[in-house]
């Protein structure tokens, strides 16, 4: 599809407006106008009195919409003191709807005026696809009706969606492009078959496009499910990495991998005074490497990363040799003490002889937990930790997809956090921003647990509040997330903070770093629990502070040399 343009209309272009609104009007409403009103809807008429309601509002802009230098539609909008935003008019002409083109119209009139609370409309009642359409866009119906004329019985709907618009916007946005490559699939491999094509105009347009929080984890889960799903422990991260790279390159083609399995990302460049700003998740998961094949055919496995072996008993694993076998972690003796986490048997039903042909020493173990949902927007999974702050990261680029921000704009999905950010202190060296947001998970209270000592699931990320982070950054998270609306916690740790943020924050000449953590159940074990209300959450801030972030963080003074730095 070619890319649309929006060109504002003056004075000399009115009559064009005139001309394209009436023709598109009677496209979409012939069938229910008398023969009498629709020839009331000339041209010359309706560009007079467009000109008029131009001269004597001013908050009413109107535009063409324009397709390879030609107009084919038009919209209106005004914005109130309120913070609400109208949707007076959007039109296109009757050769161009149904190609997904109203869709792409609506998401860029919800961009540009992201800023407004809330955003309405009027629908004529009888134009049943209109409502469908706004419906689909999260549109709701508020009760309230007028009259539009009265000699035909016209009347029209208002309609309704509620912001923050920004975050509306992503998710339809992602949800076409999603529908589009459905399309192009079913398309070739029509071709392919040498089938007949579907006219072009049956196609739909965002067929689930319906913007609620059921869309939202929609959108979040189908990028879980793509990393959790990959497999990489710590030093053996290439599948996950690949995968992962292949997400980012939805925002940028400046996408690689390096020698320690990190996948980098540049997705805008700092301009003269600007901040370069570091967003970080690490992709590694927790595991276990073959360690020695018994000769009564059990594997005996140690530990990679932090992994309990309580939580292992009788769980099902993966082992990665010259392919995948299952095995399964075995029962403990019936004292039911567990076994060293680096001292563990596994049984996969194979002789020496035959696992001596598939494993060798070192090979990795990954657990084979599945990825379900349960109620209220959770999800349970292995490598939930730190794959659901990679995907509030995605998140954060979709709100910000195609803004000019203040700031340079790098992602880093590290390698090797399990075993102590080895990862990202090396990207961190070679890229060394100005500045690091860091995401990782942390605990979320289950009733076993210390309250003092977790976050609540679904209450939003937890701000890190640290000796080794800085502190004007912290700040302003907690300033933008309250203003913004979004749920937030406070973490409070008296030292190190256990994540990337430690190895960050010291690298080089020293990097200023924030640290916003995901509460999550069950860490380190094959059934892993988080919320993707709250990735959502953590995504939305990241975003916003790339809007505005701290111009110069770690407390620095202008023209200071390196010494003269103070802690703020």
């Amino acid at each position: 599809m070619s890319e649309l343009k929006y060109l504002p209309v003056t004075d000399e272009l009115f009559p064009l407006l005139g001309k394209v609104y009436a023709q598109a009007w009677k496209g979409a409403n012939s069938f229910f106008s008398t023969p009498g009103y629709l020839k009331k809807q000339t041209p010359e008429r309706k560009a007079e009195r467009f000109k008029k309601q131009f001269k004597r509002e001013k908050n009413l802009s109107f535009y063409l919409v324009m397709l390879d230098n030609q107009p084919i539609g038009m919209y209106s909008t005004s914005l109130y003191p309120d913070g609400s935003g109208e949707l007076r008019k959007i039109y296109l002409l009757p050769a161009y709807c149904g190609k997904g083109y109203g869709m792409e119209v609506l998401l860029h009139i919800l961009w540009e005026n992201r800023e407004q609370e809330r955003m309405f409309l009027w629908v004529l009642g009888p134009n049943e696809r209109a409502l469908r359409f706004f419906a689909k866009c999260g549109f709701v119906a508020t009760g309230e009706q007028q009259d539009v004329a009265p000699e035909i019985g016209l009347v029209e709907y208002k309609m309704l969606l509620e912001g923050p618009l920004d975050v509306k916007a992503a998710v339809i946005r992602s949800l076409l492009r999603n529908e589009r490559k459905a399309h192009e699939s079913l398309l070739n491999d029509m071709l392919a078959h040498n089938r007949p094509q579907p006219p072009e105009q049956t196609l739909p347009v965002a067929a689930s496009a319906e913007v609620t929080l059921a869309e939202t984890d929609r959108l979040i889960a189908g990028w879980l499910k793509t990393l959790c799903t990959a497999d990489g422990i710590a030093g053996e991260e290439d599948d996950v990495s690949a995968a992962a790279a292949g997400l980012l390159r939805e925002y940028t083609d400046e996408v690689s991998v390096d020698r320690c399995r990190n996948v980098i990302a540049r997705l805008q460049k700092a301009k003269p005074g600007q901040p370069e700003i570091l967003l970080d998740a690490h992709l590694d998961e927790v595991g276990m490497l073959v360690k020695k094949i018994e000769d009564n055919g059990f594997v005996r496995a140690t530990r990679a990363g932090g992994i309990d072996s309580r939580q292992l008993a009788c769980q099902e694993v993966v082992l990665h040799g010259t392919r995948r076998i299952r095995g399964i972690v075995m029962l403990p003796a019936e004292s039911g003490k567990m076994p060293d986490a680096n001292d563990l048997l596994i049984d996969t039903g194979y002789t020496k002889e035959q696992l001596e042909e598939i494993l060798s020493p070192g090979d990795m173990i990954t657990a084979a937990g599945r990825f379900i949902r349960l109620a209220g927007y959770q999800l349970s999974s292995k490598a939930l930790d730190d794959r659901s702050c990679a995907a509030a990261i995605l998140y954060a680029l979709e709100l910000t997809r195609g803004e000019e921000l203040p700031c340079g704009v790098m992602v880093l999905f590290s390698a090797q956090e399990e075993i102590g950010g080895h990862g990202a202190a090396a990207a961190a060296y070679t890229l060394h921003p100005d500045q690091a947001l860091v995401s990782d998970v942390s605990f979320a209270w289950t009733p076993d647990a210390d309250r003092n000592e977790c976050g609540l699931l679904g209450k939003g990320g937890m701000i890190g509040i640290a000796p080794v982070l800085d502190r004007q950054m912290t700040d302003r998270l907690r300033t933008l997330a309250a203003g913004k609306g979004i749920p937030f916690q406070l973490e409070v740790m008296g030292g190190s903070t256990g994540t990337n943020a430690d190895r960050i924050f010291s690298t080089g000449g020293g990097i200023p770093t924030a640290l916003i953590s995901l509460p999550e159940k069950y860490m380190h074990a094959p059934v892993e629990v988080v919320s993707t209300q709250d990735i959502a959450a953590v995504g939305r801030l990241m975003a916003e502070y790339l809007r505005q972030p701290v111009e110069k963080a770690g407390g620095w003074k202008e023209g200071a040399e390196s010494d003269e730095t103070v802690t703020s």
